[in-house]
């Protein structure tokens, strides 16, 4: 993905002391989870609206994989891992988020740990799947796939009445579509060509 790196925060990386902090936003159904790797929260407007969003600090109780890229057109991937998480906060973990969108963002602090720069975009993706490891604490680690990992996956679709009213679910307002209400009943369904409902054959003229 392309990214642009302003004046401002190419300045701040190659100062005397540079304080990177990594920002991460995972949209799972009960709600956004936003965390940072610092020990305190960060206010980011992450949403381009008003209020700023608060990503918690996690310190390192967190971890983000190495956001690779290459020359070729192929799909990327990366983890994010949160360590020494009570059982009662991991709710969110166990929903089913695929397919939902997660971004990762790189800014810098002053010596007063607040962000000089508009932090850069370096990652955004869809999350594809998450594991959880608990026991008295709990270790949550999310995978967010590059959106190019779409079309490696094959796309079943099927003429079906079912298929077609899962393909609509998410439609607003909700969409009554009986195209292929009737389809199931036509599997081995024997058609009589030329005759008629009292089952007498009808002559056909072309004249």
């Amino acid at each position: 993905m392309s990214r642009e790196l302003t004046s401002a925060a190419r300045g701040a990386s190659q100062a005397q002391v540079a304080r990177p902090v990594l920002l991460a936003e995972l949209d799972f159904p009960s709600g956004f989870v936003r965390v940072n790797s610092t020990d305190r929260s960060i206010f980011f407007d992450s949403q381009g609206a008003s209020p700023l969003n608060e990503f918690l600090g996690v310190g390192r109780l967190g971890s983000i994989s190495t956001v690779g890229e290459t020359s070729s057109l192929q799909a990327r991937g990366v983890e994010l891992a949160l360590s020494g998480i009570p059982a009662a906060h991991i709710s969110a973990a166990f929903e089913s988020a695929q397919g939902r969108p997660g971004r990762i963002w790189i800014g810098f602090l002053d010596d007063s740990y607040a962000l000089i720069v508009e932090p850069v975009l370096v990652f955004s993706g869809l999350i594809d799947n998450s594991s959880i490891d608990i026991g008295e604490t709990a270790t949550v680690t999310v995978t967010v796939e590059s959106r190019l990992i779409a079309w490696e996956r094959a796309k079943i679709r099927r003429y079906t009445n079912e298929d077609q009213q899962q393909r609509l679910s998410g439609e607003s307002p909700t969409i009554t579509d009986k195209f292929l209400e009737f389809v199931n009943q036509t599997v081995d369904k024997e058609i009589l060509w030329g005759v008629g409902g009292d089952g007498v054959p009808r002559r056909v003229s072309t004249s």
